[in-house]
């Protein structure tokens, strides 16, 4: 009988060892690599059967509701957003100041000899082209 090289043959051996065997060799067996399952195998895909409702922390507060602490950061977020809105309000008042006083001081600005509100160099340059 011709066995290829790459098998093994219990040949001579008991039943009771080649069952052992077998065990052995399908335990061994690889898992697929990582990237070819779809779930991971540690992982439960069921979710959690709801149990008994939760008692009361000696706190006073239900598990579902905020703590104290988490109101007392909320309140401190919350003051540090009217601050912050304050602040913007503040800031765009003063820039509309400043636009109107601008508006205000371009009437009275000095004129430099000899120009007009819209001349610049080139549009002098356009009208000595055009005499």
């Amino acid at each position: 009988m011709s066995v290829p090289e790459h098998l093994t043959v219990f040949s001579g051996s008991s039943p009771e060892d080649v069952s052992h065997a077998r065990l052995l060799w399908s335990s061994l067996a690889l898992q697929p690599p990582l990237e070819s399952r779809l779930v991971r195998a540690e992982l439960r895909q069921r979710l959690p059967v709801s149990g008994p409702p939760l008692p009361r922390s000696p706190g006073g507060h239900r598990p579902g509701t905020p703590a104290p602490k988490r109101l007392e950061e909320r309140q401190r977020y919350e003051a540090m957003a009217d601050r912050r809105k304050e602040t913007l309000a503040l800031l765009q008042m003063q820039r509309e100041r400043r636009v109107r006083a601008e508006l205000l001081l371009a009437g009275h600005r000095p004129r430099v000899s000899g120009e007009t509100p819209g001349d610049t160099p080139g549009d002098r340059e356009l009208v000595r082209r055009l005499l």
